[in-house]
């Protein structure tokens, strides 16, 4: 009997013999995915041949794909006990053939150095620079800070303003020193 809380129960093959439940946990192995990106696996004793299982773990697309390939062990839990329902929660890890190799290079590489500063060139007609609560442009002791409520606010220990046109200063009222 499928579970009709399971998506996957209705994709689960149909055997005209009953199982035994499967308590516990049973080792099987990835067999492929998908196309919607699920785990397809088998475990021994298993007669209806690959199943469509959910998972617990994530694994990259090129560590399934050596998964799949290198017929890794996956360590298996079953709905209810249902064995058309598996669930895999682990995958086993591969060991590597040369630790001590690996041990030595890993030691003489560079230590992590601090992520660099991001530059930007920019050649658009327009840039967009957005900020949910607040934007500061800083440089030493120069910043424009751009707020959420409308707020400007530029400091700096001297301030130049230069137009070859009219300078205008509006506001609701305008306070010098």
């Amino acid at each position: 009997m499928t579970s009709p809380t399971n998506p996957l129960a209705a994709r689960a093959p149909e055997s005209g013999e009953q199982q035994e439940p499967i308590w516990g946990t049973r080792l099987g192995w990835l067999v492929g995915s998908d196309t919607e990106g699920r785990f397809l696996v088998d475990y021994d004793g298993n007669r209806a041949g690959p199943l469509v299982a959910r998972r617990t773990i994530a694994l990259e697309p090129q560590e399934l794909r050596e998964a799949i390939t290198a017929r890794r062990k996956a360590v298996l839990v079953f709905e209810n006990g249902d064995p058309r329902l598996p669930v895999v929660v682990g995958v086993e890890q591969v060991q590597s053939p040369t630790p001590l190799t690996d041990a030595v290079l890993e030691a003489s590489l560079p230590a992590p150095t601090p992520q660099q500063p991001v530059e930007a060139h920019v050649d658009g007609k327009r840039v967009v620079i957005e900020g949910k609560d607040e934007i500061v442009l800083q440089c030493g002791q120069a910043s424009i800070t751009l707020r959420r409520n409308g707020k400007v606010i530029i400091k700096g220990t001297y301030v130049e303003s230069h137009a070859s046109g009219t300078q205008r200063i509006k506001g609701g009222s305008v306070q010098i020193n």
